[in-house]
């Protein structure tokens, strides 16, 4: 059943509407995050632990031994794996009051009675877990890698379309050196494209090994069993990374890497967000209008930049939640304590935001429309930038006072365009000179920008 309809089914058995959720993930953004509620909610990792049990029981019963016990049938109680299994298992657990221990009963009702004895046999429940939390966060990350991929793409299609577009820079919110609409917005796109890059290299731990760490169990009943092998080819032929350095819980390690990577899109995000808000504000941008929608209750002309605002507030929810779990998952006492189990269940809660502070952004990219006309005339308003060419040609000419003597002139003050250019012909500057600073090199840097970011995604 597709988890949209599950989520309906379930809250009219308990008598909810969507808007009797606590989080906007769980009903106005459920469309939008789908299908993160699948991949992390309760469902998802009932699904995987399932999964987990039975491509460890197949590997166990091989290396003890006992492969003539394995059924390639027993793969069905994964595969067919759906609704009604998952409120079984949660029926279940209504007696054991212990989520892993209602999957293994699961499990047991469907294997014959020769088989029970080793469903889930040495292991913790940490074991299962951790290895069914990496799944969700592969399979997490891939809807990210999308995200990211798709607004990266969208920014360096609008970057090549206003490449040429010049305009006023401004640092400390001030008049500065010329760059290009294209250049701006090919930085931020290399910068999402880094971080995809390492989104994607970033690998993720798993671990079989016992109790406390030491694969104790394993050897004290199966001694003849090369057990370490075992369990690096188990983890390692489900994608994940071996650790047997661990406790009993996973260390979290790899886990705060890849958040710590995800928060740091986010900051850069964020920081683009803004710079679109502020651009918005110049009039530098603006967005194509749609007739049925409505900007203010109250005044009827705006078209205000809230995908963009949306986009920074969600990012900024998810950025937080990566930073809290990166932090805490790093730790645990001594060989395992249960504060980490109820903190990953949130996991879903950090993809869910972030994945909707990318796509909403990414929606804003697309409505995007560059003001060239305002871009011009603040360009042609404010000829005062000149003075860093002026004040640089001086002293080329042997002034050392060129600086100060610009400064003097020009410090404070609004000079046109015209103005600037007439007065540096005058000094004997060229024309072609005053050409080559104005444009700079941003025309072969948003190129190279854009060719970068192509490779980057073309690697996936």
């Amino acid at each position: 059943m597709n988890i949209y309809l599950m989520v309906q089914t379930a809250k009219r058995r308990f008598n909810m509407t969507f808007s009797s959720s606590i989080s906007p993930l769980d009903d106005r953004y459920l469309k939008d995050i789908y299908p993160l509620n699948e991949i992390f909610g309760e469902y998802g990792l009932m699904e995987r632990r399932v999964f987990v049990e039975i491509r460890y029981l197949k590997t166990f019963l091989n290396v003890t031994g006992k492969a003539d016990l394995w059924d390639d049938n027993f793969n069905k109680i994964s595969e067919l794996f759906n609704h009604e299994s998952f409120l079984e298992i949660k029926a279940i657990e209504k007696d054991t009051k212990h989520d892993v221990a209602s999957v293994i009963e699961f499990i047991k009702r469907r294997v014959p009675e020769s088989v029970k004895p080793y469903v889930h046999f040495a292991l913790t429940s940490e074991d299962v877990n951790n290895l069914s939390h990496a799944l969700q966060l592969r399979d997490g990350k891939e809807f990210l890698l999308k995200a990211f991929s798709s607004i990266i793409e969208n920014i360096i299609e609008k970057a090549e379309a206003s490449k040429s577009v010049i305009m006023i820079g401004r640092t400390h919110g001030e008049v500065a050196t010329p760059t290009s609409m294209g250049k701006e917005l090919a930085i931020h796109a290399v910068r999402l494209a880094k971080i995809y890059k390492e989104i994607q290299e970033t690998p993720i731990e798993g671990k079989i090994l016992g109790a406390t760490g030491n694969l104790n169990a394993f050897v004290g009943t199966f001694p003849n069993v090369d057990w370490i092998e075992t369990v690096e080819t188990f983890v390692a032929d489900l994608g994940f990374t071996p650790n047997i350095f661990t406790v009993q819980i996973m260390s979290g390690d790899t886990y705060a890497k890849l958040f710590d990577t995800i928060r740091r899109g986010l900051g850069i995000l964020i920081d683009f967000d803004q710079d679109i808000w502020n651009y918005f504000m110049l009039g530098y941008l603006y967005q194509k209008a749609d007739s049925k929608s409505i900007g203010s209750s109250t005044m009827p002309h705006k078209i205000n930049p809230i995908k963009f605002e949306n986009s920074e507030g969600n990012a900024q929810l998810a950025e937080s939640l990566f930073i809290f779990l990166s932090t805490k998952l790093i730790k645990t006492r001594l060989q395992r304590d249960l504060t980490d189990s109820t903190v990953k269940r949130n996991m879903g809660l950090a993809f869910g935001h972030a994945l909707l502070a990318l796509k909403i952004a990414n929606s804003g990219v697309s409505d995007l429309l560059v003001n060239s006309t305002r871009i011009q005339d603040e360009l042609m308003a404010n000829g005062q930038f000149f003075s860093e060419l002026l004040q640089l040609m001086e002293r080329e000419k042997g002034s050392s006072e060129g600086y100060d003597d610009v400064k003097k002139s020009l410090r404070g003050k609004r000079v046109s365009y015209d103005e600037m250019v007439t007065a540096l012909l005058n000094l004997g500057i060229s024309q072609q000179t005053i050409d080559t600073y104005l444009n700079g090199l941003t025309l072969e840097l948003t190129e190279k920008a854009i060719i970068y970011c192509e490779q980057v995604l073309v690697s996936r």
